[in-house]
């Protein structure tokens, strides 16, 4: 399988939060209603409650993350994602997002799936299965076409 050398991915895990995402996330940290109605209905990104640390936006618009959801630190979600839960059936349930995770715009993650640490979604996915740790998964399903080196 084809190895990519993480230093491809490094500024998007550095990345320094703007304006708008530290707002974002100051207003999912506490429970003051008004805040996030602002932020779910002007600028569509509904995040649950809690502690959403290193959290990064890369364009914070139309994100949505169900409430069952896991994030591990320092993941980064670009716009028009969504992590959702599946209701009934196999897989019942919402995401578990490893540590260092890079999900790239448009992408769909549902289910009761574990997404490995390192691990990165290319855009437009939709990942239905899990994802073992340090690899590059991209398409419709999505499937895995390399892996994350030097990690």
């Amino acid at each position: 399988m084809k190895k990519v050398p993480r230093d491809e991915f490094e500024s998007y895990l550095k990345e320094k939060l703007g304006g708008v995402n530290k707002f974002i996330l100051f207003s999912c940290r506490i429970k003051f209603t008004l805040f996030r109605l602002m932020i779910k209905y002007i600028l569509h990104v509904d995040l649950p409650f809690g502690n959403l640390k290193g959290l990064r936006m890369g364009h914070p618009f139309s994100i949505v993350v169900n409430k069952g959801t896991k994030l591990g630190r320092n993941v980064t979600i670009f716009q028009g994602c969504t992590l959702g839960s599946k209701r009934g059936g196999n897989k019942a349930g919402a995401p578990d997002i490893g540590d260092n995770v890079i999900i790239f715009p448009n992408s769909i993650i549902i289910g009761n799936i574990k997404i490995g640490a390192g691990s990165v979604i290319g855009a437009g996915s939709v990942v239905v299965n899990d994802i073992a740790e340090n690899m590059i998964v991209a398409g419709n399903p999505a499937i895995a076409l390399a892996m994350v080196e030097g990690v």
